[in-house]
């Protein structure tokens, strides 16, 4: 076999295995139960571990659309700022706005999250890490007395081989603090671009759950995938834009048939 196809074999391995190892396994968890309506949105951002001694702003989010207007027009959107304190340390606030079908968007929660990398960054000219490393953990904060708090962790790995870049995040949720505290849940949230040039870069985006991990199901479960286009513009010096757009598909019954996934924030290098 040609060594180059070799290579890129190997490349491709471990992209594949960072972005998908998630759904890859997703059909050993398939339900015998009828499929469930209503199922809770699956997270919508796939978090790099890496980390870079900058302050970013902006915001992120989805809206929905399908024919049944049980699913039509949810949304949930982020807006907040962060620091990186460190090269391996990242803390972010955010505002958490939510949109049921039907209603209109409302403020309902505080998130507090910290990111740590594990692995160390390589340069762009230096040979990548088989695969970057880095853990988030996050608490929600709710706006209503009411309603539950959330903890969330996450691991977070990154593969660089040539233009591709691969992006997953395994993660752990728990509502803790009223009568909905239940057991954890665990998600996924993926991603693959190729880097045409750095302003523009395309790829997709898969972002779904599992359910409770005492009762693991994709069908009765949100799943979403579809293709986006990614990249930075840089406005200045040590300032730049970085966005996200996506459109995505729902893969089972309870997701919306379609969702526009967006992220805007401004980054500066300090």
């Amino acid at each position: 076999m040609d060594t180059s196809f070799k290579d890129m074999m190997s490349k491709w391995g471990w992209i594949l295995a960072v972005m998908v190892a998630p759904v890859a396994f997703s059909p050993l968890f398939m339900p015998l139960e009828v499929l469930a309506q209503g199922a809770e949105a699956p997270p919508f951002r796939a978090w790099w571990p890496i980390v870079n001694v900058e302050v970013e702003a902006g915001g992120r989010g989805f809206y929905a659309f399908d024919p049944d207007a049980r699913k039509d027009g949810e949304s949930k959107q982020r807006y907040g700022f962060g620091a990186g304190l460190t090269d391996r340390l990242f803390l972010e606030l955010e505002g958490a706005y939510t949109k049921t079908p039907g209603g209109s968007l409302e403020f309902d929660a505080y998130e507090i999250e910290s990111r740590f990398e594990l692995t160390e960054t390589k340069a762009f000219n230096e040979a990548p890490n088989p695969v970057d490393i880095g853990v988030l953990f996050g608490v929600s904060v709710p706006d209503d007395d009411s309603d539950a708090y959330e903890i969330e962790s996450r691991l977070l790995l990154y593969k660089r081989a040539g233009p591709w870049r691969g992006t997953g995040n395994f993660i752990l949720e728990k509502e803790f603090g009223n009568s909905r505290s239940g057991e954890l849940e665990l998600a996924y949230a993926g991603q693959l671009r190729y880097r045409l040039t750095k302003n523009i870069q395309p790829g997709f985006e898969a972002f779904g759950r599992f359910g409770e991990l005492d009762d693991l199901s994709v069908s009765s479960q949100q799943q979403k995938i579809g293709p986006g286009v990614f990249g930075f513009i840089e406005i200045k010096d040590d300032v730049a834009l970085k966005y996200e757009i996506s459109w995505l598909f729902g893969v089972t019954r309870p997701t919306p048939t379609q969702s526009l996934k967006w992220l805007i924030e401004f980054e500066y290098k300090y």
